[in-house]
């Protein structure tokens, strides 16, 4: 099985760090409470937005945005179908006219003071009443303090607010500079930093990439060659074999000197035997002679004697045949050092073949050279391409970046208009507060004076402080509704499209279609059409960017990265290093498929040495058991003895003196030749024997060690011949997928980092809504809060000049009837009456109207009807005279007591 471990990529691309030197989230924009937030949810219920209607007011803004229309003729435009803003100034003039309405009326239907005397009659009678009013009196007095006294706690509350809004505002105002300032420049970093890291992640990835691949390359030996090589040889075994090749040319070497050793003791063998039986033959000579010498009478005993020669015994033929054996000969010549020795010929085919072998790896290295160099150069081209592109970007991103440059110039020009409407503002907004508060100041004097029974001084400050609310109102009417026609129009048309989240509806009509930008409708929206004119001139786009405003905010709210965003893929073509596209770097796919490692080296690599094996193998097919045994059974040297041993017997049995005498004399010669010829035979014989006994153990192992390396290697060879090609080819792609495999990674990774984790874009959206909340919260909010803390004033006057006037009213009653009270005392009553007098005045009411009763009763006592009808009038003169303005009517009231206790009593009327 092949393993995958080759094919496995490294993942490990450098990273790109971001930028944190952004201002925008360092000055605290979303810090703080804005308190008058929730007038925006009251303002959407009175606007028509999201209706047909609304389309119209984008017509307006897009025609002033043109200079085609006035801001006065946009604001009176709009008017006409914001009906919820009309009602909202009718109301503001309306109540505005409240208290000086109601101030005219009061002056009209004023009574004169001289109404609460009605003359000096019944004296006691009357100051019965008037006592009676003057605790009326006090107690709407306290009631109306108490009231105007809330209104003035609600009115400082109010002009709290109005002084915190208009600072808050002024405050706002003056930073808007510094913002739009500090967003220019985070727009700029946002620019430089995401074109930093976006080409960081292309550059240095490909270069990574092309970097690796190039390494693989350097390293084909050792990535494809050696993996090849290792299987062939884990599969085959052909090191093995190699190795058991080895051990049988030492073998063959031990082999050969054995028979250099046979052929030595041979060579001597056969001197010795060629001088023996020419001795052996003179002896038979002098045997021949001595048997005819013998006397008739002895020749049978002498014809009894016979000697065997060494053409008898074959001793020399064997000799012969063994030496000259040309099997032996060879086996012999085969552990030979000579070149034309079969060891040298295995020995140099060996070294071939493992050279062949342990050198594919160099072999495939240098046959992949040319596709290599070629894969080098579509690399080098790819990188160029690639730097080209992202040139693109950078000069696009430079262009953006001189646009933001030009924008922020341009602000600094017109906030020198913004900060003059900004005071004008500020200061309009003061003189509102410091109006109000001045009002409320006087209104304050007022009870103040009246906690210091200064009343008449309190009356007048009250209508003082009246007649400034009839006036101040309508300044403060119109003020309130120019800063409503401000903050409303702001939180609804600008704040309300700004936080329209997600859709942002009315940004999309008004910047995409047809935008406020671009008199004509851009044809793939604000964003493509701004990365278009940024674009250098001639640049070719795969395909056009289509972004919409409402996507690009959402998914740079989410934080995804700014390549993915706005499709920065169409300017930066980063399909081409995916390895499934063949469309425009086919040349690369091509050349990468064009290297590979062939399996020709193995193909027959091993012929010659399993030829020189079989011969071999065919060498070693030697009976050398039969030489031996018959080698054994002749032994000349017994041949003689047994012939001295007979020649001595028969010698013995002579009777001829002289013939025996020639016996012995023919035996000594035959001992002669047995020692000093046949022994030293006798024993190379043995030395022959032994060293055939010892070839025949050696050759029979030495045999089936290279049957045995023959057949492995002829497996082996089977094997690469069937399966070299496929195991190449498998190997080889393999390699190819790892090339292949950089590639991907790269794709990969610039897809994932720069779709998730690069250049993220959502500083771009902290921008964003760094400057909507400045304008919504920090500028809207406190304006609608001032507009709404002037129309509370408003509301707090129209109800606090009533209550002034009344208030104003009763102090001036009171005065009057306290001076009536304190001249009449003065006339009626001594000092301890008018002790008596204060202190029921001071008394509760019950017991006040109880002394007047029983003061009533005892005068009725004391005097008759027409005593109080008064001489020449009648009763009914005294009935037409109560229905008079300004008659006294006096009614009995009678003191009814329970059970006799003086605390237990009702009153009624009699």
């Amino acid at each position: 099985m092949i393993s995958e471990q080759t094919t496995i990529v490294p993942q490990d691309y450098p990273e790109p760090v971001a930028t944190e030197n952004y201002i925008i989230p360092t000055l605290g924009l979303h810090h703080g409470s804005f308190v008058f937030s929730y007038l925006s949810t009251f303002l959407s219920y009175i606007t028509p937005y999201d209706l047909p209607v609304v389309y119209c007011i984008l017509e307006l803004l897009r025609d002033a945005f043109h200079t085609k229309v006035s801001f006065l003729q946009l604001i009176l435009e709009a008017l006409k179908v914001e009906s919820g803003y009309i009602c909202l100034i009718a109301i503001f003039f309306l109540i505005s006219l409240i208290p000086l309405c109601y101030t005219i009326a009061w002056g009209c239907a004023k009574e004169p003071d001289d109404d609460l005397n009605p003359g000096p009659t019944v004296d006691a009678i009357i100051q019965a009443e008037e006592l009676s009013l003057e605790e009326s009196l006090h107690c709407r007095r306290s009631f109306l303090w108490f009231m105007l006294q809330v209104i003035i706690l609600l009115l400082i509350a109010g002009v709290i607010a109005m002084f915190v809004t208009n600072e808050q505002i002024a405050s706002a105002i003056d930073q808007t500079p510094d913002i739009v300032r500090s967003s220019m420049l985070d727009a700029a970093t946002f620019l430089h930093d995401a074109e930093a890291q976006i080409r960081f992640v292309i550059t240095e990835g490909l270069a990574t990439a092309t970097e690796r691949i190039r390494q693989d390359l350097d390293g084909v030996d050792k990535l494809l060659g050696e993996p090849i090589q290792h299987h062939l040889a884990l599969f085959t075994g052909i090191d093995i074999i190699f190795e058991s090749i080895i051990d049988i040319s030492t073998s063959s070497s031990n082999l050969s000197r054995r028979i250099h050793l046979l052929q030595d003791a041979l060579a001597r063998a056969a001197k010795i035997s060629y001088e023996a039986e020419y001795r052996l033959d003179e002896l038979q000579i002098q045997l021949s002679v001595l048997q005819r010498q013998c006397t008739f009478r002895d020749r049978p005993l002498c014809d009894t004697l016979r000697i065997r020669n060494f053409e008898d015994t074959g001793l020399i033929e064997r000799l012969r045949k063994l030496q000259g054996d040309k099997t032996l000969a060879k086996l012999m010549a085969m552990g030979e050092a000579g070149k034309n020795s079969s060891m040298h010929a295995l020995t140099h085919e060996l070294t071939a073949a493992r050279s062949i072998f342990r050198g594919y790896a160099a072999d495939v290295r240098n046959a992949t050279e040319d596709a290599a160099d070629r894969i080098q150069e579509h690399l080098e081209e790819l990188v160029n391409e690639t730097h080209a592109s992202v040139a693109i970007l950078t000069e696009t991103v430079g262009a953006l970046v001189a646009r933001v440059n030009r924008t922020a110039n341009f602000s600094d020009s017109f906030f020198d208009r913004y900060r003059e409407i900004g005071a004008i503002l500020w200061l309009s907004g003061l003189a509102a507060t410091i109006m109000t508060l001045l009002v409320t100041l006087i209104l304050l004097s007022a009870l103040s004076c009246g906690c210091c029974h200064a009343d008449s001084k309190a009356g007048i400050t009250l209508i003082l402080g009246a007649v400034c609310i009839c006036i101040a109102s309508l300044a403060l009417s119109g003020f309130a509704m120019l800063e409503m026609l401000l903050g409303a129009h702001g939180q609804v048309f600008i704040c309300h499209p700004l936080y329209n989240e997600p859709s942002y509806t009315v940004l999309q009509k008004l910047i995409d279609k047809p935008g406020l930008i671009y008199p004509k409708e851009p044809q793939h929206g604000i964003i493509g059409e701004l990365l278009r004119q940024a674009s250098p001139n001639g640049t070719q786009w795969p395909r056009p960017v289509q972004v919409s405003l409402s996507s690009a905010l959402n998914e740079c709210e989410q934080g995804r990265g700014s390549f993915a965003t706005f499709q920065l893929d169409g300017l930066v073509n980063l399909s081409s290093t995916s390895s499934a596209d063949h469309r425009q770097w086919s040349g690369l796919t091509g050349a990468i498929e064009g290297i590979g490692a062939g399996e020709e080296p193995f193909v027959g690599f091993t012929v010659r040495i399993q030829t020189i094996l079989e011969d071999m193998l065919t060498d070693s097919d030697l009976n050398l058991t039969g030489t031996r045994m018959e080698l054994t059974q002749l032994s000349p040297d017994k041949d003689v003895l047994t012939f001295i041993d007979q020649l001595q017997r028969v010698s013995a049995q002579i009777q001829d003196v002289a013939t025996s005498s020639r016996m012995t004399t023919l035996g000594s010669r035959a001992k002669r030749l047995q020692l000093s010829l046949l022994v030293p035979l006798e024993q190379l014989r043995g030395d022959i024997v032994y060293h055939l006994t010892a070839l025949e153990l050696q050759l029979s192992p030495w045999a089936t060690q290279v049957n045995k390396s023959l057949s492995h290697l002829r497996s082996a060879q089977a094997f690469l011949d069937g399966e070299a090609a496929e195991i190449c080819f498998n190997r080889s792609d393999l390699y190819r997928a790892r090339l292949r495999a950089h590639l991907d990674a790269y794709r990969n990774y610039t897809t994932v980092v720069l779709h998730d984790r690069c250049a993220s874009c959502r500083p771009l959206f902290d921008i964003f809504d760094a400057l909507r909340m400045l304008f919504c919260h920090h500028i809207m909010d406190p304006m609608n809060g001032l507009w709404f803390s002037s129309f509370l004033c408003l509301f707090l006057w129209a109800a606090a000049t009533p209550l002034s006037l009344i208030l104003s009213s009763t102090y001036r009653r009171l005065e009057i009837l306290s001076s009536k009270l304190q001249h009449s005392n003065s006339n009626r009553y001594n000092s301890r009456t008018s002790v008596q007098r204060e202190d029921q005045r001071e008394s509760s009411h019950w017991s006040t109207q109880r002394s007047v009763s029983v003061h009533v009763n005892a005068m009725a006592e004391s005097s008759t009807d027409e005593e109080y009808i008064g001489p020449g009038e009648s009763s009914d003169d005294v009935a037409n005279a109560e229905d008079e303005d300004g008659a006294v009517v006096i009614e009995y009231i009678e003191l009814q007591y329970e059970n006799g206790d003086p605390l237990d009593y009702h009153e009624s009327l009699i």
